[in-house]
C-alpha cells in the first residue's frame, strides 16, 4: 500500500550497509577481499561502460588471464540481485571467454542473493562456456568480513557500516568501542591510503611507527584505525595517551602484548621541550618493550618532529632516526583523495540538494596542491560551510585556505559559543567536567560578555563539529582536530586585547606550554606574549607552584622561550625562583635547570650560591659520572669560577680518565641486553671528543682512551652474546606471538588484456554522490 513502511526482517549477515559506500569504493573492497579471501592476485583492469555500476578485475596465477571477477554494485540496500541483472554482461562474457579470461567467472555484488537467482546465473554463464562460474553476494562478503581481522585492517571502513558489537566478539567490541567512541561514526568515510599500509607494514616489521603530517592529514585517524586492529589480538591491552610522562608513568617494559598510541608525541601545537627530553629516557625503554611484544604508534606535525629530531640525536629510537619506522601521512595519489572527497561529501550532513549543486565541481577540488583529508571532512559538515557558495570558485579556496575559512567561521558563531571554544583552547585543548570554575574560565567568560553557565549549557551544540566529549575520567571536551585550536590561535594573534585578556587571566602553566615572548625565535602556533605584558606575565608565573613538574615547564620556559626582559622581570619577581629543584637530565646539556642558570649568568642576573652550586654539579657530573656534554658550551664554562676550567682539565686528566675502565665496566654490568648495546656507551664517546676539543689529552691521555674504547667494543660484543644466548634458551611456549596485522598486499604485474572494441569517457566518481543517504543502512 502506498505510503506504507515496509518491514524486512533482517538475517543474521545483513548488517554491514555495503550498498551506502558508493561504487567505487565498492569496487576497492572488492579487490581487497580477492586478494585475502581468493588469494589471487587481482588487477583493476577497466571500468565498465554500461551506467557505472561494474568493474572488472583480471586474476590469474603466474601472470596468466584465467578469470574474470565481476563486481555490481546497487545503491538499493532492499534490491536482490535478479537473472536479469547478466544480461548486458553477456556480450562481454562472449569475447572474455574466447580471449581465454572467463574459465573461471565470478560475480560479486552489493546485493542480496537467493539461491534460485544464482542458480539460474551459473546456467546461462556455463551455457556461454565459462567453466566455473560463482555468484556471491551481499552475504558471502559481509560473512567473510566477519571472519578475518586482517581483511577488516585492509577495508577498516567497514567498522563504520553497521554495528561494531556485530563484527566483533563481546570483548573486542567493548574495548574497542572505548578507544573509538569519537572515532567510530569517521570509520565509514575512511579511506586506507598507501600511507595506512605502510604504518601497517612498519608495525609488523619494527614494532614501531611514527606518522608524520600537517594538520588534517589524518595522522590521528590512522592511528585510531590501527589501534583498533591491535584490540583484536588476543590478549593485548590498548591505550591511549597524550605525552611521554603518562608511558612512563603507567606502564612496564616487561608488560607483554601492549599497544601504545600517542598522538602529537612531541607536542600538539609547538615542541614541547620537557617532551623530548621525556623521550630521551623513554626510547631506551621502549627498545626493551619492542622485544616482549608491545607496540608503539606515536603520531607528530611534520615540522615539530624536526625540531625535535636533532635534540634527541642518538637517543632517537633507531627505526625513526633512519626514516625506516616514518611514515609521510600527506602524501596522497589522485585516486585516495577523490576517494576521500567523495566519502566525506557522500556521508556528510549536508544536504542531497547541496551535494547535487556541488558535484560537478569536486573533480577539481580533489586536484588542489595541498589536499588535506581533514578538510575535506569539513566540507562534508554544513557547520563549516555556512556562506559557501558551491561554485568551483568557492570550493576550491575552502579547499586552499583552510584556516582562513575556519577563522571566519568561528567568528561567525555567537559569543556563548566562541566562550566555549576559547575555554577548551586556554585548558590546552582538554576542558575536563571539573575546570569550569577556575579562574581561567572566569577570565575567558567575562572577556567575551558571556555568563559561565550558559556555555555550560550550550557547549553540547557544538559537540560532533568543533568540540568532542570524551568520557574517560568523567567527560572532558577536546576538539576534534587541533587546526580547531590553530584557527583560535590566529584569531588571537589579530585582537592584542583579547590576548592581554587571557594573560591576566588563563592559568599560569598554560602560558609556560603554549606562548612565546615577542622577539624571541617564532613557535609556530604559540601564542605571542607582546613586550607591553612583560610586568603582567613576570608577576603571574613567578608566582607559580614550587613543584617539580610545574618547575620543569618554569625552567624550560624561561631558558628558550622567554625574552631577556621578561627573564630579568620573573627573576626580579622571585629571586628564589632560580634556586628551585625539578628532574634533571642524563646529559647536562640538555638539563632545564642548567640551562636557564647559564642563561641568567650570562645576563648577570644570577646570584652567586646559585652559581656555585651549578659550577659543584658540572664539575661532579664530569669528574664523577664523566658526564662532559656542556663542554663545548661557553655558557656551561662560564659558571666555572676564575680558573675553574684549568682546574676542572686537571681533574679530567687525573681521576676522571684513570677511573673512566671501572665506569664502563659498571655500565656494562648494568646494561639491558635487549638494548642497542652502543647507547650504553654513548657518553664515553662524548666524553672523549669533548676532551680533545679543549685539549688536555697527552700521550698517556691517548692510551687511556684507546684501553677504554677496546673495554666497551669487548662489552658491546657480550652484551649482543647475552642476547642471543637469553634468546636461543627461550622455551617454546614462551615465544612471541606474531601480530596478525595486515602487511601491504603486492599485487603481481599482469599482462594487458586486448582492450574493448569501443572505449567510452571515464566515469567520475562522483557521479553518484548525491545519491547516497548518510543515515541509510544504519
Amino acid at each position: 500500500m502506498a505510503g506504507t513502511m515496509r518491514v524486512r526482517a533482517e538475517g543474521p549477515w545483513s548488517d554491514l550497509a555495503l550498498h551506502t559506500i558508493g561504487w567505487k569504493a565498492f569496487q576497492d573492497l572488492c579487490a581487497q577481499v580477492c586478494e585475502e579471501v581468493l588469494r589471487r592476485p587481482v588487477q583493476v583492469y577497466r571500468e565498465a561502460q554500461d551506467g557505472g555500476q561494474d568493474a572488472v578485475f583480471l586474476s590469474g596465477p603466474g601472470g596468466g588471464h584465467d578469470a574474470t571477477i565481476q563486481c555490481k554494485h546497487s545503491a538499493d540496500g532492499r534490491r536482490r540481485l535478479r537473472v536479469g541483472d547478466i544480461a548486458a554482461e553477456l556480450a562481454s562474457v562472449d569475447r572474455l571467454v574466447a580471449l581465454g579470461q572467463a574459465k573461471t567467472y565470478i560475480l560479486m555484488t552489493s546485493m542480496g542473493v537467493d539461491a534460485p537467482v544464482a542458480c539460474a546465473i551459473r546456467a546461462r554463464l556455463r551455457a556461454r562456456g565459462v567453466a566455473r562460474p560463482h555468484v556471491l553476494g551481499r552475504e558471502w562478503l559481509i560473512r567473510s568480513i566477519r571472519a578475518r581481522a586482517r581483511l577488516r585492517a585492509l577495508v577498516p571502513q567497514v567498522y563504520g557500516l553497521g554495528d561494531l558489537g556485530a563484527i566483533l566478539d563481546e570483548r573486542m567490541a567493548a574495548q574497542s568501542r572505548a578507544l573509538l567512541e569519537q572515532w567510530l561514526p569517521k570509520l565509514r568515510s575512511y579511506v586506507p591510503t598507501e600511507a595506512h599500509r605502510r604504518a601497517v607494514h612498519a608495525l609488523n616489521e619494527h614494532g614501531a611507527v611514527l606518522l608524520l603530517g600537517n594538520p588534517s592529514a589524518g595522522k590521528s585517524t590512522i592511528g585510531a584505525i590501527l589501534s583498533a586492529m591491535a584490540s583484536e589480538e588476543a590478549g593485548c591491552t590498548v591505550l591511549h595517551l597524550t605525552g611521554p610522562r603518562e608511558l612512563g608513568d603507567g606502564w612496564n617494559p616487561n608488560d607483554r602484548k601492549r599497544f601504545f598510541w600517542i598522538d602529537d608525541a612531541f607536542g600538539p601545537n609547538v615542541m614541547r621541550d620537557e617532551y623530548v627530553q621525556d623521550w630521551s629516557s623513554a626510547f631506551r625503554k621502549i627498545e626493551a618493550a619492542l622485544s616482549h611484544g608491545n607496540r608503539f604508534l606515536l603520531t607528530s606535525r611534520r615540522h615539530i618532529y624536526q625540531r625535535a629530531k636533532p635534540l634527541l640525536g642518538q637517543r632517537n629510537l633507531a627505526a625513526f632516526a633512519d626514516g625506516r619506522a616514518v611514515v609521510d601521512v600527506g602524501a596522497l595519489t589522485g585516486a585516495e583523495r577523490a576517494q576521500i572527497l567523495y566519502n566525506h561529501v557522500a556521508f556528510g550532513g549536508q544536504a542531497p540538494a547541496w551535494k547535487a549543486s556541488v558535484k560537478p565541481c569536486l573533480d577539481a577540488v580533489a586536484e588542489v596542491d595541498g589536499f588535506l583529508p581533514g578538510v575535506a571532512e569539513r566540507l562534508g559538515d554544513p557547520a563549516f560551510t555556512r556562506g559557501l557558495r558551491p561554485t568551483v570558485e568557492g570550493l576550491l579556496r575552502f579547499m586552499r585556505e583552510p584556516r582562513e575559512h575556519l577563522v571566519e567561521t568561528i567568528g561567525s558563531l555567537g559569543d556563548t559559543l566562541r566562550a566555549a571554544l576559547m575555554l577548551v583552547y586556554v585548558h590546552q585543548g582538554r576542558l575536563s567536567a571539573d575546570g569550569w570554575d577556575d579562574d581561567t574560565s572566569r577570565a575567558v567568560a567575562d572577556l567575551l560578555g558571556v555568563r559561565l553557565a550558559d556555555v555550560r549549557n550550550r557547549i553540547a551544540e557544538l559537540a560532533g563539529s568543533f568540540v568532542v566529549e570524551r568520557s574517560a575520567g568523567g567527560g572532558t571536551w577536546t576538539f576534534p582536530h587541533p587546526t580547531i585550536g590553530d584557527a583560535l590561535t590566529e584569531i588571537l594573534r589579530g585582537q592584542a586585547h583579547m590576548v592581554a585578556a587571557l594573560l591576566r587571566g588563563i592559568a599560569p602553566e598554560n602560558i609556560l606550554s603554549g606562548f612565546v615572548s615577542e622577539g624571541m625565535p617564532a613557535a609556530r602556533d604559540a601564542g605571542i606574549i607582546p613586550a607591553s605584558m612583560n610586568d603582567v606575565v613576570a608577576a603571574r608565573i613567578a608566582g607559580v607552584e614550587d613543584r617539580q613538574d610545574t618547575n620543569r615547564s618554569l625552567f624550560l620556559f624561561l631558558a628558550r622561550r622567554a625574552s631577556d626582559d621578561l627573564l630579568a622581570r620573573v627573576v626580579a619577581a622571585d629571586p628564589g625562583l632560580l634556586d628551585r629543584a625539578t628532574w634533571r637530565t642524563e646529559r647536562a646539556a640538555d638539563d632545564p635547570w642548567l640551562n636557564l642558570v647559564a642563561r641568567a649568568h650570562r645576563l648577570r642576573l644570577l646570584p652567586e650560591t646559585v652559581r656555585a652550586r651549578a659550577a659543584a654539579e658540572l664539575a661532579a657530573a664530569a669528574v664523577d659520572g664523566f658526564e662532559l656534554s656542556f663542554l663545548p658550551d661557553p655558557g656551561f664554562l662560564a659558571l666555572l669560577p676564575p680558573g675553574g676550567l684549568v682546574a676542572l682539565g686537571l681533574e679530567l686528566r687525573t681521576r676522571a680518565l684513570p677511573a673512566v675502565a671501572g665506569l664502563i665496566r659498571q655500565a656494562a654490568a648494568t646494561a639491558d641486553p635487549e638494548e642497542d648495546p652502543d647507547r650504553n656507551f654513548e657518553r664515553f664517546e662524548e666524553g672523549f671528543g669533548a676532551l680533545a676539543d679543549i685539549g688536555v689529552l697527552d700521550d698517556g691521555a691517548e692510551e687511556l682512551i684507546e684501553e677504554a674504547r677496546d673495554l666497551m667494543a669487548e662489552a658491546v660484543h657480550d652484551l649482543v652474546q647475552r642476547r642471543r644466548e637469553r634468546h636461543a634458551l627461550t622455551e617454546p611456549g614462551d615465544e612471541e606471538e606474531e601480530w596478525a596485522f595486515a602487511s601491504a598486499t603486492t599485487i603481481p604485474e599482469i599482462a594487458a588484456a586486448p582492450p574493448p572494441p569501443r572505449e567510452r569517457p571515464r566515469r567520475s566518481i562522483f557521479s553518484d554522490v548525491d545519491r547516497t543517504d548518510p543515515t541509510d543502512g544504519r
